[in-house]
């Protein structure tokens, strides 16, 4: 008799030719910086581009390598934003002539919902799925540690208040 539970699956080594990791010397190292962006990518993706690229770059992130996802990226953004402009425009319910049975328009309009939903919802998907490669989402953010830089807008008022003080005591007063 054979032992109990399934079979041990082999180990995967999480690359060719290391045995710990990403981190080792023998993992693939990419040349870090901002990619070129690709001439093909329409006006409103190459806005995208230059934010992403400019939020990736600062996060210290980004590779060249990373060109043809971040590309595709900002195309499906695109593709979503446009996507969302024809939604508002048309509206969620478009009125398309009623047909008989011969495929004959009747006269009448049957309201039905706009087609151009689904194909947001899968632009979405898209997005949400190239998004988390980058670690644009809050959950890839938190998977990978890291986490948004804190904003400093607002002096420190305890710091502020201590170096009034300590200028006061030196003063003598």
């Amino acid at each position: 008799m054979g032992q109990r539970g399934p079979a041990p699956k082999p180990k995967r080594l999480p690359f060719p030719g290391s045995g710990k990791g990403p981190s080792s010397p023998a993992a693939p190292r990419f040349k870090p910086g901002a990619p070129s962006c690709p001439p093909w990518l329409s006006r409103p993706a190459r806005a995208i581009w230059r934010r992403t690229v400019a939020e990736l770059t600062g996060a210290g992130v980004l590779a060249t390598a990373d060109r043809d996802t971040l590309a595709a990226y900002c195309s499906a953004v695109a593709d979503l934003e446009a996507l969302s402009a024809a939604i508002d425009r048309d509206g969620l319910v478009i009125e398309v002539p009623a047909l008989d049975r011969n495929g004959r328009p009747t006269g009448a309009m049957i309201r039905k919902p706009n087609p151009l939903i689904k194909w947001k919802s899968d632009a979405l998907n898209r997005v949400k799925q190239l998004a988390a490669e980058f670690g644009l989402t809050p959950a890839a953010r938190s998977r990978a540690g890291a986490t948004a830089a804190p904003e400093r807008d607002q002096p420190n008022r305890v710091i502020q208040i201590r170096d009034r003080i300590t200028a006061m005591r030196a003063a003598g007063g």
